[in-house]
């Protein structure tokens, strides 16, 4: 099975999958180009978003996900997170966990 590998400056992106890997670092820059790239998606899919290998983040990508998830439901899709230990605590510590708990996928969840 041939997948096709879209590289954009720090996410990878599988076309087949819909996976997006962040990087370690996500600086507001970056937010932006994720944006622009979110636009482009219209599809009822499962897009994942992996941040299991992401420790820093700009403030504004918390506005990203949350749009993100807005986004992705409004066409049908359904928004996947894979969390780091950091990001997830980010979400905790700003109250916002709860609004993405229904699309966390937790290590032991993904090996079920």
């Amino acid at each position: 099975m041939d997948v096709n590998y879209i590289y954009t400056d720090g996410v990878l992106i599988m076309d087949d999958y819909r996976v997006c890997e962040f990087p370690i670092n996500i600086s507001i820059e970056k937010v932006s180009e994720y944006d622009d790239q979110l636009k482009q998606i219209q599809s009822d899919e499962v897009i994942t978003f992996d941040l299991r290998k992401t420790v820093k983040i700009h403030s504004s990508f918390i506005g990203f996900l949350i749009h993100a998830k807005h986004h992705i439901n409004k066409n049908g899709g359904k928004l996947v997170l894979l969390l780091s230990s950091t990001i997830e605590k980010i979400l905790i510590m700003l109250n916002i966990i709860d609004h993405f708990s229904s699309d966390i996928i937790t290590p032991a969840q993904k090996s079920a």
